[in-house]
């Protein structure tokens, strides 16, 4: 410490106290930042001020603000820029004088997004501090050499050392006041509240749950008490609520908030007849005027006014408080764009779903996971791009809506877990097949014995072979599953971290085979299937950015050459190859079924039929069908002769308790054996105080 510290006078360690109410300062002096001293909110920011005041004292042995009352010292923290480092101090490294100047910076946007980040660079100054003063030259700026370089060096070693244990401290510290947001439950039953929001005032909170076997209704409850009051309402899902109090609902008996399709309609929040505005909606948002609706249609493409498309795949779409921007969530990413599409800002975070904006409109909040597990914290947004975090919770979190005040938030905890149902003949019931609660199915053997899986979430990630009767679990590597050869012997697999590497993985003792790289550089493999004798492999590859809306299935031939089979596809990438692998089985481009003639020849259309195809029977004459409408898949059964098709069989859960949503489907070609992916959800809602 600089003698000049050690001797000042007790007088002019100014401390600023008293009893605090709104708008009184309190700190020390010289290391207030500059909205301390005016009387405005701080945050983590202001730390990092003070932290850059302190350095910037240890370089020079000066407060940067310094002057001689304490009216003068607040109006220099507040208005006035302090000498840059260097020009006080030529010694001191250009690296370290950055860090002093981005955390003096006036506006708290300007220092840095996540006190973490601070730490983090001061960490690697002091870590390259040698290398950094060797090429340092060795005059002050007035030609003479302040003090031997030994010293000089220990000086800043030991200012950065400390410096950088005070900001990691501040970012624990910082962490650990997420302990300080509470959260007050607003529902008190075992379902699944997918969708909630704030009246115009505050104080009242719509949103739409489903109980039991129930599908999903509008309740409302007041902030002041503890009971909820059913809206007599159809079966919905609450959406959005305009400046007005009047609510845009999904009228649809399913139950997942990220894919449940429906009819748009609007109401007034007391209830009444809905009036019907637009069919084959996902998600719809109110503009800020009351007037407008953004709505996502069921290919996720934005629509704004209705009938004119911005971007593609959106989800949660939310308007600015002025209404001139609208913020959603898109794939792995966060973006903000204007009115006219333009992208504005474009934040990747692997695992996004819940968003608002801050009413002031200078941050987004949002529910989030890095490691793209599904275990999510709130984060802000900033329009610069700089991200922080707000709250964490055990689980999952999801952002529902932001207050008018800005004062509290509304989140549903509580994750929804995804497993595989599987059944075999003569076997009551079905197997749960459950990993870590987030694995998809991505194949089932030709004897029904095996399925193969990919988990997702941080813990236990990479694919698995499991037994349909729940009796093995078998890991088989950290790739990502993407088809079981019919035999269960080889699993087909995305390179983990490769989104277009393809490899062949064994399921048992042998060694992995890669795949030549994919018919085109900029194509990635979303779906595949074996024939069932195992000979031909198919694979249906999407562009890069275009999510899984167009698609092209490959035949893999010999020497690990691509063939085209079918024409560019849009829609579900899901196909049938036939047991010999001379016909495929896919929705063309317009959703008919079509048969296309895998060695040459005309493709053959049937008519009329936009039903799925899952799988063909063992003597190839005919194709067996889905249709997905939760809570259950419909399977009918296709005669290729004939062009007859009959209903076969309902598969879905017994148990409706908390089921949300189905995924794929797999069955054996002699129809006796399944295995089907099936979302579940416990939720409740609360009220998040304490935020800034």
């Amino acid at each position: 410490v600089y003698p000049e510290i050690e001797g000042r006078a007790p007088q002019e360690m100014t401390t600023l106290v008293g009893r605090t109410e709104t708008g009184m300062i309190l700190g020390t002096l010289g290391y207030l930042s500059p909205e301390q001293a005016a009387g405005k909110r701080v945050d983590f920011r202001s730390d990092q001020f003070a932290l850059g005041a302190l350095l910037y004292e240890l370089a020079t042995g000066e407060r940067p603000f310094e002057r001689p009352t304490t009216p003068e010292s607040l109006t220099a923290v507040i208005r006035e820029e302090p000498e840059p480092l260097r020009t006080k101090n030529a010694s001191v490294p250009a690296q370290l004088g950055w860090i002093v100047e981005r955390c003096l910076a006036k506006d708290p946007n300007d220092r840095y997004a996540s006190t973490r980040d601070l730490a983090r660079d001061l960490a690697d100054l002091r870590d390259h501090l040698s290398e950094i003063l060797r090429s340092a030259p060795e005059a002050s700026p007035t030609g003479r050499e302040t003090r031997p370089r030994h010293l000089r060096v220990a000086w800043i070693f030991a200012a950065l050392f400390g410096a950088g244990l005070i900001a990691s401290l501040i970012a624990l510290a910082r962490a650990a006041s997420d302990s300080a947001v509470t959260y007050r439950p607003l529902t008190f039953r075992r379902g699944i509240v997918n969708g909630a929001r704030f009246s115009p005032d505050g104080q009242t909170v719509y949103y739409s749950a489903a109980y039991g076997a129930e599908p999903s209704r509008i309740f409302a409850t007041r902030l002041e008490g503890t009971e909820s009051t059913p809206i007599d309402l159809p079966p919905a899902m609450l959406l959005s609520v305009s400046p007005a109090g009047e609510l845009a609902i999904l009228l649809t008996t399913q139950r997942n908030q990220a894919n449940s399709l429906g009819t748009l309609a609007r109401v007034p929040a007391v209830g009444g007849t809905p009036r019907k505005v637009l069919e084959n909606v996902i998600g719809a948002e109110w503009a800020p005027d009351g007037e407008r609706l953004a709505v996502v249609r069921d290919d996720y493409a934005l629509e704004l006014p209705i009938g004119k498309r911005i971007p593609p795949d959106v989800f949660w779409p939310r308007f600015s408080p002025r209404g001139d921007r609208i913020a959603f969530v898109s794939g792995s990413s966060v973006r903000v764009v204007g009115l006219e599409g333009r992208t504005l800002v474009d934040h990747e975070i692997p695992f996004a779903f819940g968003l608002a904006w801050r009413p002031d409109g200078r941050e987004v909040w949002f529910t989030g996971d890095e490691s793209g597990g599904g275990d999510r914290a709130l984060y802000a947004l900033a329009m610069d791009g700089e991200r922080r975090r707000l709250a964490a919770a055990p689980g999952a979190l999801t952002l529902q809506d932001v207050s008018p005040d800005g004062q509290h938030a509304l989140v549903t905890t509580g994750a929804g877990w995804w497993s595989t149902l599987a059944s075999r003949a003569g076997q009551p019931g079905e197997s749960i097949l459950e990993l870590s609660g987030r694995s998809f199915s991505h194949g089932l053997s030709r004897d029904g014995r095996w399925v193969l899986a990919y988990e997702f979430r941080e813990h236990g990630r990479g694919s698995y072979l499991l037994a349909t009767d729940g009796s093995q679990r078998i890991r088989i590597g950290d790739d990502v599953a993407l088809a079981l050869s019919p035999d269960a012997a080889w699993a087909l697999c995305r390179k983990a971290g490769d989104r277009t590497a393809l490899i062949l993985v064994p399921t048992g003792p042998g060694l992995q085979r890669e795949i030549a790289t994919g018919p085109a550089p900029d194509l990635r493999p979303v779906h595949a299937r074996w024939s069932l004798d195992g000979r031909r492999l198919f694979v249906a590859f999407s562009s890069l950015d275009s999510g899984d809306g167009i698609h092209r299935i490959f035949l893999l031939e010999a020497g690990d050459r691509w063939r085209a089979v079918t024409p560019e596809i849009v829609g579900s990438p899901s196909f049938g190859p036939s047991p010999d692998g001379t016909w495929l089985a896919a929705r063309d481009a317009t959703g008919t079924l079509t048969l296309f003639p895998v060695d040459g020849g005309a493709p053959r259309r049937i008519e009329g039929e936009v039903r799925t195809p899952v799988q063909w029977s063992s003597a190839g004459d005919a194709l067996y069908l889905q249709r997905k409408e939760f809570p259950a898949f419909s399977i009918f059964r296709f005669e290729l002769a004939s062009g007859k098709t009959e209903a076969w069989k309902e598969i879905g859960p017994l148990d409706l308790t908390g089921a949300s949503a189905l995924g794929d489907l797999f069955l054996t070609s002699d129809g006796n054996h399944y295995a089907y992916d099936l979302s579940r959800s416990s939720n409740e809602l609360y009220l998040v105080e304490g935020l800034e």
